[in-house]
């Protein structure tokens, strides 16, 4: 029984690891922030309260999805939004500009007005451009 171990260790790491390369279920992705297009806040918030914003995105084209995930930042009162989509490498994408919502829950938490930034790319220095939208707490 002492040897079994060892043996079945072995024959694992071999046969259950094996990295098949023909298998095309498997490619190369990598994540990347996607514009926003519109968001839906409210026009204020009652503190204490939980809100969801609706924020709508542009996928450019058939190799980027969206799984619901961003970014959210706390700077001061100021939260930073940013969509992360998949985007799939090395398979050929046809131009389908497609628009998505999803939604992000808020509790009003401060007493402060919200300033929501919601990303929507990059300017020709490189530099984050936004979407700002302020809310104010009652």
């Amino acid at each position: 029984m002492k040897h079994f171990i060892p043996v079945f260790l072995f024959v694992f790491l071999i046969f259950g690891c094996s990295n098949d390369d023909d298998n095309n279920d498997y490619h190369d992705y990598h994540l990347e922030y996607v514009n926003v297009l519109s968001a839906d806040v409210p026009d204020e918030f009652i503190y204490g309260r939980t809100y969801r914003i609706y924020v709508t995105i542009e996928l450019p084209n058939s190799c980027y999805y969206f799984y619901n995930q961003y970014d959210y930042f706390y700077e001061g009162t100021s939260r930073l939004i940013y969509p992360i989509a998949h985007v799939d490498d090395g398979v050929a994408c046809t131009l389908n500009i497609t628009e998505t919502t999803f939604s992000i829950p808020v509790q009003a938490l401060q007493s402060e007005r919200y300033i929501f930034k919601f990303y929507q790319g990059e300017d020709d220095d490189g530099q984050d451009m936004f979407l700002t939208i302020e809310v104010p707490v009652i």
